[in-house]
């Protein structure tokens, strides 16, 4: 399920920011982008409930944390862009840096 989750959320990376990089304005790939994202979060969580009673049950924590965090900043991205886009790219780098920590240190 991690591995799941992992496709697609860099799926969803890939989708909002090469056409963002390519100037392309098209409200199908936000859609498509908030889709394979919600895909992503679900299967954390599940990937999270697998791994009860495993010795890295700890780090998928902090996964699904950041992943939920991703998923409710990004739902009220859209009611309230200014305040929600750097909430939401502060959390999807947060990511990034939690993944970091937990190759190196665990």
């Amino acid at each position: 399920m991690e591995r799941i989750s992992s496709l697609f959320f860099m799926v969803a990376l890939i989708l909002y920011y090469i056409p963002k990089i390519l100037k392309v304005k098209k409200s199908r790939y936000v859609k498509i982008h908030i889709f394979t994202g919600s895909i992503s979060i679900i299967a954390m969580i599940i990937a999270l409930i697998l791994k009860i009673g495993q010795a890295d049950f700890i780090k998928y924590i902090g996964f699904s944390i950041i992943m939920i965090l991703i998923g409710v900043t990004g739902y009220f991205f859209k009611k309230n862009p200014k305040l929600y886009r750097k909430l939401h790219v502060i959390s999807t780098i947060s990511f990034f840096v939690y993944l970091f920590i937990t190759i190196k240190f665990f």
